[in-house]
């Protein structure tokens, strides 16, 4: 089986590349261990603008700066259905627990959230000066 590649040294052969067109990187880490993603932000700390966590739909609350500019939040959350489970059908999802059977997702309705963070950069540094999470709930 082929090895996977780090995403330590994947980000830093990146960052060689990227230094000469832009000092505002924005790097997307998706992963299912908030270990993973709060490690590669501080390994990155001053080398990009920040680290976005993603994958688990769950917006965290722990959005900083870390202490050489590098924006962070653990997961970013998701946009889509409120009263489901990660967007599907919360139905669905149970009987796949209850189960232990595959299921087809069905996509949830209702009320809507919107996750989002909102991140000021320095153009010139490429440093973080603000993150702000965005958290809304959206009636039908």
């Amino acid at each position: 089986m082929e090895s996977i590649d780090c995403p330590f040294k994947a980000a830093e052969k990146e960052l060689e590349y990227l230094k000469d067109f832009t000092r505002m990187i924005v790097v997307d880490m998706h992963a299912e261990a908030t270990s993973e993603k709060c490690a590669l932000a501080w390994f990155l700390d001053g080398k990009v603008s920040c680290v976005l966590g993603t994958h688990t739909h769950v917006q965290t609350a722990d959005e900083r700066i870390l202490p050489f500019g590098t924006g962070y939040i653990t997961d970013v959350g998701m946009t889509g259905p409120y009263e489901g489970i990660i967007g599907v059908n919360r139905e669905v999802i149970i009987k796949k627990f209850l189960t232990h059977m595959p299921v087809r997702f069905e996509i949830a309705t209702g009320i809507t959230q919107f996750n989002a963070v909102l991140i000021d950069i320095d153009e010139k540094s490429g440093k973080t000066m603000s993150i702000s999470r965005i958290y809304r709930i959206l009636e039908p």
